[in-house]
């Protein structure tokens, strides 16, 4: 038999979480999954790749990705507001005060997810390490969400790939059924759907499509343990 891939498993949780996915302007929303473009921003923190870094668009294309909604989180709206540069009247003088700008930012409270990563035994060695001695701070879609627990639970080979691993790996305590999860490992009789968080292009903050597949785990009808 051979032998099979490694594979890195992450538990994101934390009091809030954040994956913008269609944000515009002063609107900030958050996706019900973690995006691939946050994950690799989380790998890239703890790698201390800066932003802009070519080797953070290349990550893209050597990992693969599946995530599974142990606790979906409970969505919740901030209000917030910003306050700008002075603007200058029609005379030309700037004004007491600058511009208050009024955003809604979306959050997801106590929620987790576990994120499964498959790379080349190499990709893999380097992101473990990073993982578990980061450069920079890693946070949950957006600094100010912080984890409450280590990211990296484990880097093991005892699954055939990213779908075994979303099956049978112990779901998160205080689980909720069903949980919905996406990978990117074409799999039968799956919904797909193409995501608005794929690999950045080239000197943008645009993000391409990329295709996933995704369903729904029943307790009734597959084997997760929810021991962890």
């Amino acid at each position: 038999m051979a032998a099979y891939p490694p594979l890195l498993i992450l538990r994101l949780e934390g009091a809030l979480q954040s994956w913008g996915e269609n944000s515009k302007w002063d609107a900030r929303d958050t996706a019900a999954l973690p995006t691939k473009s946050g994950i690799v921003g989380l790998l890239a923190c703890a790698l201390g790749w800066a932003r802009g870094d070519a080797r953070i668009a290349a990550l893209f294309d050597q990992i693969q990705v599946a995530v599974r909604a142990d606790r979906p989180g409970v969505r919740m709206t901030d209000y917030q507001t910003v306050t700008g540069h002075p603007l200058r009247n029609a005379e030309g003088k700037p004004r007491s005060t600058g511009n208050t700008i009024v955003t809604n930012r979306q959050y997801l409270q106590d929620a987790s997810f576990l994120v499964v990563l498959q790379a080349e035994e190499q990709t893999a060695r380097m992101l473990e390490q990073a993982l578990r001695c980061p450069v920079w701070c890693v946070y949950l879609g957006r600094k100010s969400c912080v984890p409450s627990r280590p990211v990296l639970e484990a880097a093991t080979n005892q699954y055939a790939d990213l779908m075994d691993a979303v099956l049978h790996y112990p779901a998160a305590d205080r689980a909720q059924y069903p949980m919905q999860y996406e990978c990117e490992q074409e799999h039968l009789h799956l919904a797909t759907l193409h995501r608005q968080d794929g690999k950045p292009e080239a000197d943008s903050r645009q993000f391409a499509r990329r295709r996933v597949w995704r369903g729904v785990i029943s307790r009734r009808e597959n084997d997760v343990s929810d021991k962890n």
